[in-house]
């Protein structure tokens, strides 16, 4: 069964140890040679180390790396797909590096953010130690106080959560409730974005469609989507073209996904247009992901100002 985002184990690999992996890729180490540094570098790290000892052991079996790397949480479930790829197409390092680059905008924005929610945080302590002072004074209970620092706390434990949540996860969540996915437009771009990226990738490193759709078939734990993938499938083993393929299986939840793929087959160019759509959606993805970081600090502001303000109104 499919664990909710909530429960999702946090990846050993972040954008450090990805860029170190790539690093002794690239440099001409063996699979086993790079993941044995790795293991050497990681000291005190003590789930990292036992991982690479386990994935070690694989690699010895004649696993390949990724396949090593997938048994013992190195990466989450869409960065693996991503290196699959890579490890098909001979650019492996290169998958490394760009998944570090994505691990550390994210790091970075979360940094931030955090950053600034601690300036809220202490007023709202110093507001609800205030009002407990007050009440304290004039002898009345504490029941206002405890509800709002409950409030606050589960505020706050939500916001946090939420820096630390997958949206691959989220997306893989949101798939097993179809309603939901068909009705939600942002589910539909984020869902187009993540799955035609791979779907790009392989095209463009030179792998059929009817073997790309069956790398992707396993990518998000839905009957669903699997049926759909099955239905795709089986057109294009038919002899229909691609998009025809796509849009028959409602594997294209977007008008505009479906226009650039249309364009892009009629062209004869479908890999790098498609490319160039998913670049330029990746740019508006980082715009709305930046303004939502940006207001999200206003937003906790503002409920910290409301809870301080109820507690001087309420004992004046």
């Amino acid at each position: 069964m499919f664990k909710s985002p909530s429960h999702v184990r946090k990846p050993l690999m972040d954008a450090h140890w990805c860029r170190a992996l790539a690093t002794l890729l690239a440099s001409g180490l063996s699979a086993e040679q790079a993941l044995t540094a790795i293991k050497g570098q990681a000291g005190r790290h003590h789930h990292l180390v036992s991982a690479c000892s386990k994935a070690l052991v694989e690699i010895e079996r004649g696993s390949s790396l990724v396949a090593a790397l997938s048994q013992h949480n190195f990466f989450n479930h869409y960065q693996l797909e991503q290196l699959k790829i890579g490890e098909l197409s001979g650019s492996l390092p290169l998958t490394l590096i760009n998944i570090a680059n994505r691990l550390n905008r994210q790091h970075e924005r979360n940094q931030t953010l955090r950053t600034q929610l601690k300036f809220s945080q202490a007023i709202i302590v110093i507001g609800l130690i205030a009002g407990t002072v007050i009440t304290a004074i004039k002898g009345g209970h504490f029941i206002d106080q405890v509800i709002g620092l409950t409030m606050i706390v589960m505020v706050t434990h939500f916001i946090y959560r939420m820096l630390d949540a997958d949206i691959f996860s989220v997306l893989a969540h949101a798939w097993q409730r179809p309603l939901i996915m068909r009705n939600v437009k942002v589910l539909n771009r984020l869902f187009e974005y993540y799955w035609y990226s791979l779907l790009a990738a392989q095209l463009d490193a030179g792998i059929d469609p009817v073997h790309a759709l069956r790398n992707l078939h396993d990518l998000f734990p839905s009957t669903l989507l699997k049926r759909n993938t099955r239905i795709c499938e089986r057109s294009l083993e038919k002899g229909s073209p691609l998009v025809a393929a796509l849009s028959h299986a409602q594997l294209i939840l977007t008008n505009e996904m479906k226009q650039i793929l249309w364009t892009g087959e009629k062209t004869g160019l479908l890999a790098p247009t498609l490319k160039y759509h998913l670049e330029l959606e990746e740019k508006h993805l980082e715009v709305a992901t930046a303004t939502v970081y940006e207001w999200l600090p206003r937003f906790y502001y503002l409920i910290a100002l409301s809870v301080v303000l109820h507690f001087i109104v309420k004992n004046n």
